[in-house]
């Protein structure tokens, strides 16, 4: 994988070790397991069009074992390599953000990179609660994949 490439490619979005905002991701994890690996680049989309873009671009390249991908929402998920990686693309989702309330229904979609503070603020102004993180800076995506995970596996070995 030429990750040089994608900074042509993805002009903007693609960060390397020295830069500020490599740094800023790798400190923003929950886990000290996941802050301690080192990816070659971090990508950091500012939309769901930009990152199926970059997953069709990096596509052969990870099914082929050539390049390894780790998704962070907001960096909770306690488990080394889930949401960092090291030698391979991390994928920043948290410029995804918003919390959407359809007011017919009530049901709310929330961005990728949603924390739970946003998600208490939105729905409670709306008269709205869901049960989340108990610290308010937790991102929403590794609270609720990471939950589901960890049960699962948990249903898996007892069966």
């Amino acid at each position: 994988m030429d990750y040089k490439a994608l900074c042509n490619t993805f002009p903007g979005i693609v960060f390397f070790p020295g830069s500020a905002e490599y740094a800023e991701s790798k400190g923003s994890y929950f886990s000290a397991f996941e802050s301690e690996l080192s990816p070659t680049c971090v990508v950091r989309p500012r939309n769901a069009r930009e990152v199926a873009n970059i997953v069709n671009d990096i596509r052969s390249s990870a099914l082929s074992g050539h390049t390894q991908l780790a998704i962070k929402g907001g960096g909770h998920t306690t488990w080394a390599g889930s949401a960092n990686i090291d030698k391979g693309i991390t994928l920043d989702l948290r410029n995804l953000t918003g919390v959407h309330v359809d007011s017919h229904t009530k049901i709310a979609s929330l961005g990728a990179g949603e924390r739970w503070r946003s998600v208490y603020e939105e729905l409670g102004a709306q008269g709205l609660a869901v049960v989340g993180g108990r610290v308010s800076r937790v991102g929403v995506a590794g609270l609720i994949t990471g939950g589901l995970l960890q049960t699962y596996h948990g249903c898996r070995d007892s069966l």
